[in-house]
């Protein structure tokens, strides 16, 4: 692990305690540069209706396992390997809507937090008060709740939330993903671009659900070399996932009254 990429007792501490943890400007300016290349060459192609796993991306898929986020999120996991779960991209410009308050664990259902998911966030350009506006609330990764349980608040400071609205650029915010969070919308955009990715990672021991075409995602990203001579080739293990569509609809039909009593 690099000299420069790993997490200090205090902030695996933080970590644990509130759910989150903020690095300002982390990325240097050929990485972001790039990655802001790349959304924006996605971003067009979307236009176009051409539309790409955001894997096929050179500098996008790469970030996967860019080390300087990868060991750190290693530094978290209490030594235990994990998968890559996804990645998301796309610039968010003037008249963004928001997200209301929401987790992005993922469990069906929802009854313990037993093992660790983490979601990256990536502000490109960092935030500024435009377009919108980062919420967390700390601590709430230590609750068991379903996803949406204070979606009725939408973009509302709670009490203990905390605002973050000026970042610098290249800032990534690593976050339990059991945290309740959301995105609320803001003025401005004519000349700002509101640069976000997100790529979150599942500790491995039990399994986690994800899209049906994993296997095609995590080939994609060994063609590619994104495990990166073999360092990170555990990132991209499809046999880590369960088909959630499939298995929702299972649940479907036997849940009834306490699960307990299905075991």
């Amino acid at each position: 692990m690099g000299e420069l990429n790993y997490l200090t007792q205090d902030q695996v501490g933080e970590f644990e305690e509130v759910g989150y943890l903020v690095f300002e400007g982390l990325f240097n300016d050929e990485l972001n540069q790039g990655l802001k290349d790349d959304v924006d060459l996605m971003m067009e192609d979307r236009a176009r209706g051409e539309k790409k796993m955001v894997m096929q991306y050179d500098v996008l898929g790469a970030v996967t396992s860019e080390p300087v986020v990868v060991d750190r999120v290693a530094d978290l996991m209490s030594g235990k390997k994990f998968t890559h779960h996804h990645i998301h991209a796309r610039w968010q410009g003037e008249g963004e809507r928001g997200s209301p308050w929401h987790h992005d664990y993922v469990q069906l259902p929802q009854t313990n937090r037993s093992h660790l998911m983490v979601h990256v966030f990536m502000y490109l350009d960092g935030l500024n008060g435009e377009v919108g506006d980062l919420l967390v609330m700390p601590g709430t990764h230590t609750k068991v709740m379903h996803g949406d349980a204070d979606r009725q608040f939408e973009y509302a400071d709670l009490p203990g939330s905390v605002t973050y609205d000026d970042l610098a650029p290249g800032s990534i915010v690593i976050v339990h993903s059991a945290v309740q969070h959301a995105r609320r919308p803001k003025p401005g955009g004519q000349s700002f671009r509101r640069y976000f990715i997100d790529t979150s990672y599942c500790q491995e021991g039990v399994l986690w659900g994800s899209y049906t075409n994993v296997e095609e995602i995590n080939r994609v990203a060994m063609q590619k070399g994104f495990d990166r001579d073999g360092k990170y080739a555990f990132l991209y293990d499809s046999s880590q996932f369960y088909d959630r569509l499939e298995r929702r609809e299972r649940l479907a039909e036997v849940n009834e009254g306490s699960l307990a009593l299905q075991l």
